[in-house]
């Protein structure tokens, strides 16, 4: 996914700001902490035993932030691939397919940020 990164937050990792083509998001950086902001590829990487699933109450994809829990929106095929726009997001959860809403601490999500 490209991402927009704002700003790091400073820490042990540290944790950016991030927009999304599907809304703004705050997740733990596992790139160089010295990054400007900019655009960069990422790969999201979900502490499964931290997140929930709902049925999705909203429209999807979207991505937000609600207070310390990052929310993903976007359709399951059931046996571990989200799908948010164009992205996948691999994930080991047990979720019957359709639209789901994941729901994590943004300290138990990362973005590993790649180049093509």
């Amino acid at each position: 996914m490209l991402v927009h990164l704002l700003r790091l937050r400073p820490g042990a990792p540290p944790l950016a700001e991030v927009d999304t083509p599907h809304g703004p998001a705050l997740a733990r950086w596992r790139g160089d902490p010295a990054a400007p902001p900019g655009a960069y590829h990422v790969e999201w990487a979900i502490d499964e035993e931290h997140a929930t699933v709902r049925p999705a109450r909203g429209a999807a994809p979207a991505i937000r932030t609600e207070g310390e829990l990052l929310l993903l929106t976007g359709e399951f095929d059931g046996m571990g691939e989200l799908r948010t726009g164009d992205s996948l997001i691999l994930l080991d959860l047990s979720a019957p397919p359709g639209r789901v809403e994941v729901a994590v601490p943004c300290v138990r999500a990362e973005l590993y940020p790649y180049v093509l």
